[in-house]
């Protein structure tokens, strides 16, 4: 019996719509170069210098350091090609610093299963279904540095694994950040990500996607009552093309007691990248809880997704003190 392997297709077809760039060339664990959270799809993934939460465990890994009580995210969209994204990140406090578990998936869903007995004849259903995904764990921690009063690292190890029908992979990654922190509100943050050997799945051995990359976050502007924060950030990564992107997000108080807050960033791309420069999202803070949209258009598909992200933090303890008060209101 002879199987038909239409999954196989179906992954080279969405990893070729996603990345035709990267699809010149073999390479692996592509899900690590998408953006994870929410927020920062919306800021068009720039929000390296600016994060302080649990999902700095995938965009810049000494700004975990930063996320000082315990908090949780998760994200999910519907990608490309009928695939489903999905992320969640927790940041625990520990010791000095902050550590950071997280995981990703790109599931590109199943299709039947389908044999031939001779070449040339039309296949007959099994009864059984073959699917195909990407996933990802990270385990991460960072902390403050004293050899520079503002300065912090972090270090990142990943686990990537690659499933299409029977055949499965897998391999170890790692990432490495510092991050600086200005008294009067600047923030900068550089990282190189997921260093390792690669990933060899049957006869074909894909690198991975080291990525350069490096932020800068200005203070918040205070715009009556709301405050605008800028950003940008600059990225390279090996096999694919080199990116910059500006972004800004301003929040402000809502009714109720929350606070709303709105996204857009603009990214200039090599040749060869099917996304739309612009990135818009937005958000609501209710207390301890957060909910945020961004959406993501690929031109030559003719398609957008749409994300939703939800957050839970603990509230601060009493004794606490915002220590750089410019950026108090930005997540």
């Amino acid at each position: 019996m002879r199987r038909i392997a239409v999954t196989t297709a179906l992954v080279v077809a969405a990893f070729a719509a996603t990345h035709p760039v990267a699809a010149q060339g073999a390479r692996a664990g592509v899900l690590l170069t998408l953006p994870t959270s929410t927020r920062a799809l919306g800021l068009g993934d720039a929000s390296a210098a600016a994060m302080s939460d649990e999902w700095a465990l995938f965009a810049s890994p000494a700004q975990l350091a930063r996320a000082t009580r315990f908090s949780a995210g998760l994200a999910s969209e519907s990608y490309l090609a009928s695939t489903q994204l999905s992320a969640v990140a927790v940041a625990i406090p520990v010791w000095r610093g902050t550590l950071g578990i997280g995981a990703t998936l790109l599931d590109y869903g199943s299709v039947k299963e389908i044999t031939a007995s001779a070449s040339g004849l039309d296949g007959i259903e099994t009864g059984r279904t073959v699917s195909a995904e990407d996933m990802t764990v990270q385990l991460g921690f960072a902390m403050p540095m004293s050899v520079v009063s503002g300065l912090r690292g972090g270090a990142v190890v990943e686990m990537v694994r690659t499933r299409i029908a029977d055949l499965s992979a897998s391999g170890l990654a790692a990432s490495l950040g510092l991050a600086w922190s200005s008294r009067s509100g600047w923030d900068l943050a550089a990282a190189v990500q997921h260093l390792g050997d690669g990933i060899a799945l049957g006869a074909t051995h894909g690198a991975l996607p080291e990525t350069w990359r490096a932020g800068v976050a200005a203070p918040a502007m205070h715009l009556r009552r709301a405050a605008l924060r800028p950003m940008a950030e600059v990225r390279s990564v090996r096999g694919g093309v080199a990116s910059g992107t500006g972004a800004a997000e301003l929040s402000w108080p809502g009714v109720l007691g929350s606070e709303l807050i709105a996204r857009a960033a603009y990214t200039v791309r090599g040749s060869g990248d099917d996304h739309w420069p612009l990135s818009l999202g937005a958000g609501v803070v209710m207390g301890r809880f957060s909910v945020d949209y961004a959406m993501e258009r690929f031109t030559r598909l003719d398609q957008v997704t749409h994300r939703i992200g939800l957050r839970f933090a603990r509230p601060p303890a009493v004794s606490s003190t915002v220590s750089a008060a410019p950026t108090a209101t930005i997540r």
